[in-house]
């Protein structure tokens, strides 16, 4: 909230002398960076929606007694060890799926966390036996036993991974660089990364927003930047504190 030339006095002071919203007023006057947060809001809604869905129903699969289920929960394991390749990954989202300058090519990569699955099993686990007997015996069928008796059950670890899906797709930038070409689908991230970070800033070439080459941009500007972009999850953070703690700490007792 400091003028650049307060920024660069050297007195040192804890509170700013005097009050400037101009990097404020300048950022959220961005064309760009405003489609770029609503790119970032929506895409990080959505597949997180996905991620915790598909994960809580890969999880009750798991939980399953099936052929080879041995089998599958090593290898699950297993991949952990291993980062997915880049050169595999964008020749399946852009040349057989033909996927790429598409915004499912943003969520499709990041859908699925092995350890979170791993994680979300363990709970499942837990739950007494009796409770899917009891279930099953008043006719609920497997959706039905998911959304209505596990979900509620391990709603603090469902609370937790959430929050560390959300975490993750707020702040992605690299899917972005790879699958996309067209400024229409940069996250907030990547605008920060070519924008705020770099020698470029955003200009006018009739209706086409442009990036032509200049300074860095001032310190004030990074800073409302970087404040505007933490501000979400900084916020949303103390409504689901409760859950999120009581998920980390559910794995860490057993009995």
């Amino acid at each position: 909230m400091s003028s650049r030339e307060a920024i660069m006095q050297r007195s040192v002071s804890i509170w700013p002398k005097g009050f400037n919203l101009a990097a404020y007023r300048e950022i959220l006057g961005s064309t760009l960076f405003l489609r770029s947060l609503a790119n970032t809001v929506g895409l990080t809604i959505i597949g997180t929606f996905l991620s915790v869905i598909l994960t809580l129903m890969v999880s009750y699969a798991m939980t399953k007694d099936f052929l080879g289920k041995k089998f599958t929960t090593y290898f699950f394991v297993i991949t952990m060890y291993f980062s997915g390749g880049l050169i595999p990954t964008y020749l399946v989202v852009a040349k057989y799926l033909n996927m790429r300058n598409t915004y499912m090519a943003l969520i499709l990569p990041a859908l699925i966390n092995v350890f979170y699955i791993i994680v979300m099993r363990s709970q499942i686990e837990n739950i007494p036996s009796s409770i899917f007997d009891a279930a099953y015996i008043d006719g609920a069928n497997e959706y039905q036993t998911v959304f209505q008796i596990v979900m509620p059950t391990i709603t603090p670890t469902i609370a937790a991974i959430s929050m560390f899906f959300a975490l993750g797709k707020w702040n992605s930038w690299f899917p972005v660089m790879v699958y996309t070409d067209y400024q229409k689908f940069w996250t907030v991230q990547y605008y920060l990364r070519i924008v705020v970070f770099s020698k470029f800033i955003e200009a006018r070439d009739g209706s086409e927003l442009v990036l032509k080459e200049m300074q860095i941009p001032e310190e004030n500007f990074r800073m409302a930047a970087i404040i505007i972009v933490a501000l979400p999850i900084v916020a949303i953070y103390p409504f689901v504190q409760k859950y999120f703690v009581k998920g980390i700490i559910s794995g860490a007792v057993k009995g």
